[in-house]
């Protein structure tokens, strides 16, 4: 399990005991209150006995003030703790988890690489080298038929990095699949090309759905 779930157990946990404390107590102030009560209904003639009364009382009052303080603060906790645990799973469920990130972020670099190996393809006559680099990029590209986007996302979060993946695996495959000739073919190539455009639009909707910078793994690159 990841710190996240740890920290959702952690903090789920911490908010039922709380939440049982505060309930506990709630009853132990209820008791208070009624024997307060009661005490206030009884009339002593007698001064000592009055005196004593009204001490035992005073004590009661006293416990009482301390008890719903206590129920307060412990509700306080529950709800902290409640809202804390809600709010990992919460993230979990919108944000890519470190396996996932690595592959996007790498998913990316190599259909860029990609990209610049089939631009320099058009002015470039070593096509051999370019040919052979493509199918080292694409070999790479076509392992993300393997991946499946963490099933702690939401389903349309889901949705989205799988078909991300589907499409960098069906465009790999298709790239490392061709003759090195492929490259003097305009038909192939601007085949490839659209399905390239294909790939970064999906990624875009990555990008934004998850909140990835685009610009920073821009400057990294």
């Amino acid at each position: 399990m990841s710190i996240l779930d740890w920290i959702f157990i952690g903090l789920f946990s911490f908010a039922i005991l709380f939440f049982l404390f505060s309930i506990l107590l709630l009853f132990s102030l209820f008791s208070t209150k009624k024997k307060i009560r009661f005490l206030s209904g009884i009339r002593k003639k007698n001064k000592r006995k009055r005196i004593k009364l009204k001490r035992e009382r005073r004590r009661l009052e006293g416990v009482y003030k301390r008890q719903l303080i206590n129920v307060i603060v412990l509700l306080v906790l529950a709800f902290i703790c409640g809202g804390g645990s809600f709010y990992s799973r919460y993230y979990q469920a919108n944000s890519l988890s470190e396996r996932d990130s690595d592959a996007i972020v790498q998913g990316y670099y190599l259909i860029e690489q990609i990209d610049l190996q089939l631009k320099e393809a058009e002015n470039n006559d070593n096509k051999t080298k370019i040919a052979n680099n493509i199918k080292e990029l694409s070999g790479r590209l076509s392992s993300y038929g393997n991946r499946l986007a963490n099933q702690r996302l939401t389903v349309e979060g889901q949705g989205i990095l799988n078909k991300q993946f589907k499409i960098m695996m069906e465009l790999g495959i298709n790239l490392a699949a061709q003759q090195e000739d492929f490259l003097k073919n305009p038909e192939k190539m601007s085949e490839f090309n659209e399905d390239l455009e294909k790939a970064k639009l999906q990624q875009k909707k990555v990008f934004e759905h998850f909140n990835i910078n685009e610009a920073a793994l821009k400057k990294k690159n």
